[in-house]
């Protein structure tokens, strides 16, 4: 019988603040998904991050329920039309002479389906859950995606607030050694100013940093499926961003130039697939639309016990087209197949596209990283030799200083570069939608996720 499910606001409120990763059902996932992480993950990197979402995060429950619909509407259009069963009962007055004033009849109506519309029916709902299915991986992909970007963006920030802590401890020395010059007479205000306004906002550009830092760390954990209201914020796992760039300027096999992303994009992609998918559904929706100018017949076998009388019968329904033409019967499925075949067109279109943006915009990039690359490692000799010469006694210490505080802002520009480089890269990973970056491993993240169960 039905029964009726109300939902549970507050039931599920606390379903969502209790969610940790220190569950013993996340514990028996991550070992039954990724077995090389150790327990308790103590650092957090984009794979531990990743299998943390596909636990946790709701985007991937409600995609999961959606597949679950699909794989349901298969059983339903598989099932056959129900045997229909009339009955009658009539009684005479008796007015034609002396008979039986009763009269019994039973009739059944069995539906017959023609032209395998059926298994259409079956076909069309599995190239539904098809599509579901790949929605899933898409899902699971696009949290993988954005805790990626959110990783760069933390390595990047932190990176920039050591830069900035040391910038702004030079410019504090030298602010204090031209303010002595000033207390002497030698400087004037004129030449304190413009280092205390630099100073003052390095400062300010330091705590705008750090809380910047918080709320991205606390973006992993929001992406990551977890709330703030019983965690901590995840000890994520550093970043050797050079040591990372290096890696892949050396194995650059997998985007070393358009044509190789294009092809992988074209191949690989989950959108493609599901375009392909929603295609076949088009044409199998074309096909039961064809099928139908074929009318579904309907056997009626019957017995009659009438005023004494025992008649059997058997008859045959169907349905005729005679208003319509048989191609009007399937122009709209035609239309559907078309505009199909055309978004697909567009995506391949689109695809092309932005793996040429996204090559074009990573060999810029990296040009300009080497580019900054060697003006920074020039500042860097530059600031050892005036560091020498300082403390030699042949320069002054404010000469050294103005130095250092070039060579920290040569940082910061090469800090950033670095970090544009990676989003390049990740561009270049999403349109291809295969891990080149942050982690070599591919984590089977459709059908066998799993999320926190509701309490």
């Amino acid at each position: 019988m039905y029964q009726p499910q109300p939902i549970q606001q507050q039931q599920n409120i606390d379903a969502i603040q209790q969610a940790a990763p220190g569950q013993d059902g996340f514990r028996q996932f991550v070992q039954a998904q990724y077995p090389q992480i150790p327990w308790p993950i103590q650092s957090w990197d984009i794979d531990s991050l990743t299998l943390s979402a596909l636990y946790f995060h709701p985007a991937l429950k409600v995609a999961k329920s959606d597949y679950a619909v699909a794989l349901a509407g298969i059983t339903a259009a598989g099932l056959r039309p129900m045997v229909g069963l009339n009955g009658q009962l009539a009684h005479s007055n008796r007015a034609n002479g002396d008979i039986n004033p009763w009269s019994y009849g039973l009739q059944v109506d069995i539906p017959v389906i023609t032209a395998n519309k059926r298994q259409i029916n079956i076909d069309i709902a599995q190239y539904q859950a098809d599509i579901a299915k790949i929605q899933i991986s898409e899902t699971a992909w696009a949290l993988r995606q954005q805790l990626s970007l959110d990783l760069i963006q933390l390595a990047e920030q932190q990176a920039l607030q050591s830069n900035l802590a040391k910038l702004q401890k030079s410019q504090a020395d030298l602010l204090n050694a031209y303010q002595k010059r000033l207390d002497l007479g030698v400087a004037g205000q004129s030449d304190v100013l413009p280092i205390r306004l630099q100073h003052d906002q390095s400062a300010w550009q330091l705590q705008q940093l750090t809380l910047q830092i918080r709320q991205t760390e606390q973006k992993i954990m929001h992406d990551a499926g977890l709330t703030g209201q019983n965690n901590q914020t995840l000890p994520v796992a550093p970043m050797n961003v050079s040591q990372l760039l290096k890696a892949r300027f050396d194995q650059p096999q997998a985007y070393q130039d358009a044509q190789t992303i294009q092809h992988q994009a074209l191949t690989n992609r989950m959108d493609i697939q599901r375009g392909l998918a929603q295609y076949a559904k088009a044409e199998s929706q074309l096909r039961l639309d064809m099928a139908k100018r074929y009318p579904d017949l309907s056997l009626n076998p019957g017995i009659l016990y009438e005023y004494g009388d025992k008649i059997w019968s058997l008859g045959i329904g169907s349905m005729l087209n005679l208003l319509n033409k048989s191609s009007d019967l399937w122009a709209h499925a035609e239309q559907v197949r078309q505009n199909e075949a055309a978004r697909f067109y567009a995506l391949q279109h689109q695809v092309i596209q932005l793996s040429e943006q996204a090559y074009l915009k990573y060999h810029n990039a990296a040009n300009l990283l080497v580019t900054m690359t060697g003006e920074y490692e020039q500042q860097s000799r530059r600031k050892q030799q005036l560091e020498n010469q300082w403390r030699n006694g042949l320069i002054d210490k404010t000469e050294y200083l103005q130095t250092e505080i070039q060579f920290y802002a040569a940082q910061q520009r090469l800090v950033t570069q670095q970090a544009t480089v990676l989003r390049a890269l990740q561009d270049i990973e999403n349109v291809m939608q295969k891990p080149l970056l942050l982690s070599q491993q591919t984590i089977p993240f459709a059908i066998q996720t799993q999320e926190a169960p509701a309490k």
